[in-house]
């Protein structure tokens, strides 16, 4: 059984280079499907999922913010989420076919100077804008990350609200428009992925004890996501 694929974030602006088929792409606030051709991106800290159909083929190219040098703007300004196919678009594909598999990732200036030249490229054709929401962004951070390390306590809307100062109606609109989800279905998510892993590593240990010490009070509620987790794999 596989883990369920969750809102993520990290220190790197992330692109999604689309090869062919289709691939549901959430980022931030924004969904869209996306296909071959287009391209998607992700600034860094900023929630995204993705959830190819079968058969998609795509590049995943992360940038750690590191590499990113000053004259490449990224501070205040930002590419949009969702870019659509462009003239130059072969020609990114030919590079990431000709670096993508055959460059050392140890190699710190070989990276540093594909980073530069690939984000040169996309300039060309996809103008920058100022980054809006940034505030928003990181607070919303801050609390993924705090469900992400508590999720086996008990958490609330109520409580989430109080300690990030967020009101609660304004908390749950927020979060299912982040993370395509409510609260509740985010944390047993999080609670069934944990189930999964601790199954892996320990095989002989008893399902209801596995289950509470990942945070599951109730066996009926175990069950119940459980099964939804079984047919989302199917």
């Amino acid at each position: 059984m596989s883990a369920y694929i969750f809102p993520h974030y990290h220190d790197s602006i992330e692109f999604v280079f689309m090869i062919r088929g289709e691939c549901l792409v959430h980022i931030n606030t924004e969904e869209k499907t996306v296909r071959a051709g287009e391209i998607t991106f992700a600034r860094c800290f900023e929630p995204h999922f993705y959830i190819p159909k079968q058969g998609a083929e795509y590049y995943v190219v992360l940038i750690s913010s590191r590499y990113i040098t000053p004259e490449a703007g990224m501070a205040e300004r930002t590419f949009p989420s969702f870019m659509e196919r462009c003239e130059h678009g072969e020609k990114i594909l030919r590079f990431l076919d000709l670096y993508y598999s055959d460059w050392d990732p140890a190699d710190e200036l070989l990276k540093c100077g594909l980073s530069d030249t690939l984000l040169a490229i996309l300039r060309q054709s996809y103008p920058m804008t100022e980054i809006r929401d940034k505030k928003t962004t990181q607070t919303f951070v801050e609390l993924l990350k705090y469900i992400n390390e508590n999720f086996r306590r008990e958490i609330t809307l109520e409580s989430l609200a109080r300690q990030f100062g967020y009101a609660k109606n304004y908390l749950s609109v927020l979060f299912n428009k982040l993370t395509g989800m409510n609260l509740r279905e985010y944390i047993n998510r999080r609670r069934i992925n944990a189930y999964f892993r601790l199954k892996d590593e320990h095989p002989r240990e008893a399902v209801c004890s596995l289950a509470e010490s990942c945070g599951f009070n109730s066996m009926n509620t175990f069950y119940r996501v459980l099964r939804k987790a079984e047919a989302h794999e199917n």
